[in-house]
């Protein structure tokens, strides 16, 4: 079902900056394209990213069902500060045996990156995000 629904959507891209960092963000600013997210994808660009856009801030998790490739998490808060960090999220296969990740304090969007990126980047908590 939900591999159908991402056929009809249609995704805005924006760039936006983590820190001194410019990324092509793929936007998921409606409840099916958030609720989607990356899944059934192959792969995420070099620099690029998702960023969710929520309605309103509150403990915003994330699972990882029907995902191909792990994924690095940035929780942001409404003052566009990163607020939690999660790294390399792997898949899962079973919709019974699959982790919700959540962030330690209400956010009001997320990030999400290839594995790797914010080791390699050096992002830490509390940098700020700039949108477009």
């Amino acid at each position: 079902m939900l591999r159908f629904l991402k056929r009809f959507q249609r995704y805005q891209e924006k760039l936006i900056a983590i820190g001194d960092i410019e990324l092509n963000a793929v936007i998921a600013d409606n409840f099916i394209k958030r609720m989607i997210g990356l899944m059934y994808r192959d792969s995420l660009k070099e620099n690029s990213c998702m960023l969710f856009i929520f309605d309103s801030a509150g403990k915003l998790g994330i699972w990882m069902y029907n995902m191909k490739f792990p994924i690095d998490v940035l929780w942001i808060d409404k003052n566009m500060a990163i607020i939690d960090i999660k790294e390399n999220l792997q898949p899962c296969r079973s919709i019974f045996n699959c982790d919700i990740a959540y962030p330690k304090a209400n956010s009001k969007y997320i990030i999400e990156l290839n594995a790797g990126y914010v080791k390699s980047h050096d992002i830490k908590l509390g940098t700020k995000i700039n949108l477009e």
